[in-house]
């Protein structure tokens, strides 16, 4: 087999082709190259070789893989000769008497058997786009923030070529979202163009910044005795930028305060950003001194406010 010439390529189908459209080109090729026929005995072994692998599944995940990571099996490695067995555990023989009975390699379904090989002798494989390549880049939080680039190196599954590109990551990019290079991924057959190669984004956590696409939201701890006072408090933003926000007097816990455009840039909707939106979590402390204890007892003592009358009506009414 020619070096970098895949068995995808001698029966001229894609990576992910079927097993059905695996068996109509094998038999479109035999008939075309089988000796008894005239055709050529090295052409058609290489045919036998490619189809006794890919039709066998157990074959052709090992192939694939030994494609995967750069490996070039050749016609008889492994033992994917041509003179084993075919698809179903029929002999090589079984099928050709098949074929030359004109019932085809595997049933009447061939039709005309050997009687239509001269106008299959024209016949070029079917052009066949290649398959789309996926990889993933990792991407720090403060990188998807304002946009980074990433060089990245892959292989080619059919040849074991690596090829480098840049990524540029658009600021604002999320977790999970996909980057699309046209025409950077497999190789196609039959004169097809090369499929795409497909990069998600991997965004680490941030300590502080959450994401819900292009707004950003943060949690921010305030004292027990800030929320019933009221208090001002500088806010970080994802832009590095600093923010004050003014909470009122008597500020519940989980109360959200939004900051329009302070957020993430979207990625969908170019020069424009999402929100920033503070949380308010009100902190109650766990250790008290003697005298704070005094006090907020007394607070307690004095405080005549019923914080629970809704809960209290329903009280010996089940």
């Amino acid at each position: 087999m020619p070096q970098g010439k895949t068995f995808y390529d001698v029966l001229g189908v894609s990576r992910d082709a079927s097993d059905k459209e695996i068996k109509t080109a094998f038999r479109k090729l035999a008939q075309k190259h089988h000796p008894d026929a005239g055709g050529d005995e090295a052409k058609f072994k290489e045919i036998s070789e490619a189809y006794d692998t890919l039709s066998d599944a157990k074959k052709r995940k090992e192939y694939d893989q030994m494609l995967m990571f750069g490996g070039m099996p050749g016609g008889g490695a492994g033992g994917y000769g041509y003179a084993g067995a075919g698809a179903g555990g029929a002999g090589w023989s079984d099928i050709f008497d098949s074929i030359f009975r004109g019932e085809g390699a595997f049933g009447t379904d061939w039709g005309q058997g050997f009687a239509g090989a001269a106008g299959a002798t024209g016949a070029r494989a079917r052009s066949r786009k290649g398959s789309d390549l996926s990889l993933t880049v990792d991407v720090t939080a403060e990188d998807a923030f304002r946009g980074t680039t990433h060089k990245v190196t892959y292989r080619i599954p059919s040849t074991g070529e690596q090829q480098t590109i840049t990524v540029s990551v658009p600021a604002g990019a999320v977790d999970g979202g996909k980057l699309r290079y046209k025409r950077r991924g497999e190789y196609g057959t039959g004169g097809g163009e090369r499929g795409d190669l497909v990069v998600t984004t991997h965004v680490e956590e941030h300590p502080l910044f959450k994401r819900k696409g292009a707004d950003v939201t943060m949690e921010l701890p305030i004292s027990m005795y800030e929320a019933a006072l009221g208090c001002t408090v500088d806010v970080p933003t994802p832009g590095g930028a600093t923010v004050r926000l003014k909470v009122p007097a008597g500020t519940q816990g989980g109360k959200t305060f939004r900051f329009k455009d302070m957020g993430a840039p979207d990625v969908k909707h170019r020069g424009k950003k999402g929100a920033l939106l503070v949380k308010v979590a009100v902190q109650v402390p766990m250790r008290l001194s003697d005298e704070e204890r005094e006090k907020l007892e007394a607070l307690r003592d004095a405080d005549t406010r019923d914080y629970r009358e809704k809960v209290d009506r329903y009280h010996g009414t089940y």
